[in-house]
Order: C-alpha cells, then structure tokens, then sequence
C-alpha cells in the first residue's frame, strides 16, 4: 500500500530533494514551512525509509575516470530468484565499485566507475560470464561515460515537483559540468581519504562523530567538509524510495543523438527526454544521454515519448529510437545505491570506521 503524504509532507519532501545540504531552518525559510513540521516530517520519513540523502563522491574525487551503465536484459527462465541464487549475482551486486543496480524479472540496470575501460572489463567481465554459462542473459549493452567529458544533472526534486503538482518556482536548472582529473598539487593526503569516506559512508554523521570514528579532529573534519563540498569532489543528492509513495512506473534510457550535433542539440534532446515523465537524473556526453523517469502509467508514457520522438526526428536530432527499460515499480525486486565500497576501494582505504 502507497503512503499517503500531506500537503506539507510533500513541500518537506521537495525541500529534501531540492536542498538536501540545509538545515531545518534554511529549510523552513526556502519552502515556507515551518520548523516544527520539517522535524515531524522528517522523523516520519525516517520511519518510512522514505528519503536518504547520500553524499556523492565525483570521479575526480576517487580517480575514476568513466562511469558505465549497464542494461541487461534476462532470459524468461532466468527471474531474479534463479538469479539470486548464483553466487555470481552476488560477486554483482557486492561487488564495491558497482555503485547502484535496479533489477526485475526481466531486466536490470547497473552503474560502475571504474579507473578505465580495462579496470571495467578485468572485474566485470568474469561476472558476466558466468551470467552467460548459467545461459541468464538474453541481451546486454554497455554504455561508457568519461567523467572528463561528461555532464550531470540530478533531478530528484524536479520530480517530487512533477509528480505532485507543486508548480515550484524555484527549480533546479543546474547541471553539473565535466571535471578535470586531480592535479598532483590537488591529491588527495591519507587524510583527505580517509575522510572523504566517512562523509560518504556515513552522510548523516555530525563532525564530532565523525571525529570519534576517524580519529581525526573536529575542526580538520569540519574544514575538509568545506573543501570537499565547494570544490565540487562531493555532492548532496536525496535518493527517494518511489515505490512507497506514487507512481507506476521507473523507465532508464539511451538515447543517440545524431553525428555533427553541437551543444544546443544535446540541449534539445536532454530537455525533450526530461519532459517525457518526471525526471529522476541524466548523464550527457557528446553523442549520447544516459537517464531515468517516473510516470504514471503506460498509455502517458508512450504518448509522451512518441510525440517527443517525432519532435525531435523532424529536425534530424535523432535516428533511431532510444533503448528504454520499463519497470513496474510493484514489481523491482532488488534496488542498491551504495558509494562507500567504491570510495574504499578506489583510494584504497585500509582503516575501517
């Protein structure tokens, strides 16, 4: 059963999502609510497991240099509890620098960042062929993202907006640009790892529990804060739980964009995608988008995406269709978004916290 939010639950949910970084008086001042409701609000949520707001790490930040999705689609005698039940979906789904797997039945949709394409294929590829020895897989297809080229946008708060009518003024319109790697007068000290991960691992962490954990000062862990967050190596985002509150459907897509595009091309087809249902996130580089959105049924969906489709083949921005995965939100079976794992891994953090 769906929960049901009040009117001002759901500015409080809009207000997470678009300004995940604020406190509560921040808060109240931007979205005109009241303290007292954003704490109840907020306890409510956490009692739902509704909203987790998670520090995400650039590629910069761990020395990644592509994120990769992957699309799977599994044969009708593969379901997920056959697949479960491999000791390869757990090598999958465990393994630290697959950062988010959404899967169903039939179809399943991972991110990696990965040092390079071959660190990708050396760990990912004796997973996948276990996949095809267990005769799992029907169809996959990769899609790499350079984190030096590639764009991103997080969308979460545009889609409470959509999703329950708000007609907020105040929506984000930012994308976060491409990032150059590290400089060597900008590594990263044992420090700076070390707590760089435990910003990530634990988002909701006060400094001076942060500082019990590591070891490491208050005031240093309050100034690292600081740097990570303007610098752009860490990020506020809120991952909402969807299924337990609206919507039928989560869809992931690619999409081509034709050769000789400039900028404004890429433009077109990011806004043309993002008008098909509620936005969720995007992924852009040169050629080609990587996203996700909410709907709220399939006869929306696909009167959506076919005039966009037409739009936007009548002025030669596209040529083929997009691959697109639909999933019923009843019916995902399992749903990971970690950044921790990776972070150790890739800065290769021996102390735990």
């Amino acid at each position: 059963m769906q929960l049901k939010l009040t009117s001002k639950e759901r500015l409080v949910l809009y207000g997470l999502a678009r300004y995940p970084g604020l406190s509560d008086i921040d808060l109240a001042s931007n979205i005109g609510v009241d303290r007292s409701t954003i704490f109840k609000s907020k306890r409510k949520f956490r009692d739902w497991k509704l909203i987790k707001l998670l520090n995400v790490p650039s590629g910069e930040a761990v020395g990644a240099e592509i994120l990769t999705s992957v699309f799977v689609k599994y044969s009708p005698t593969a379901p997920f509890e056959v697949r479960k039940a491999s000791p390869s979906y757990q090598n999958w789904v465990s393994y630290p620098n697959c950062v988010s797997h959404i899967a169903t039945d039939t179809d399943s949709v991972s991110t990696f960042y990965s040092r390079s394409l071959t660190d990708f294929r050396v760990n990912f590829d004796p997973i996948i062929d276990e996949y095809y020895r267990n005769d799992f897989v029907e169809e996959i297809h990769y899609f790499h993202y350079p984190f030096q080229v590639s764009s991103y946008s997080a969308d979460a708060a545009l889609a409470v907006n959509g999703l329950f009518d708000l007609a907020r003024s105040d929506l984000p319109e930012e994308i976060m640009p491409p990032k150059a790697v590290l400089t060597e007068d900008s590594r990263l000290t044992e420090k700076d790892k070390l707590t760089l991960y435990a910003f990530v691992k634990y988002p909701m962490l006060s400094d001076l529990e942060l500082s019990r954990r590591t070891g490491i000062s208050r005031p240093t862990i309050s100034g690292k804060r600081t740097k990570f967050f303007q610098s752009g190596l860490l990020t506020r985002e809120a991952y909402v739980d969807w299924q337990k509150i609206c919507c039928e459907l989560m869809s992931f897509y690619h999409v081509r964009i034709r050769h000789g595009h400039d900028r404004e091309d890429l433009s077109a087809v990011y806004q043309s995608f993002r008008s098909i249902g509620a936005p969720l996130f995007s992924y852009l580089q040169p050629g080609e988008i990587f996203g996700a959105f909410l709907s709220t049924g399939y006869p929306d969906l696909k009167s959506r995406m076919d005039k966009e489709l037409r739009a936007l083949s009548a002025q030669g921005l596209i040529k083929e269709r997009p691959m697109l995965v639909i999933m019923p939100l009843t019916e995902i079976k399992a749903s990971k978004i970690d950044y921790a794992p990776m972070v150790a891994k890739m800065l290769d953090v021996g102390k735990e916290i």
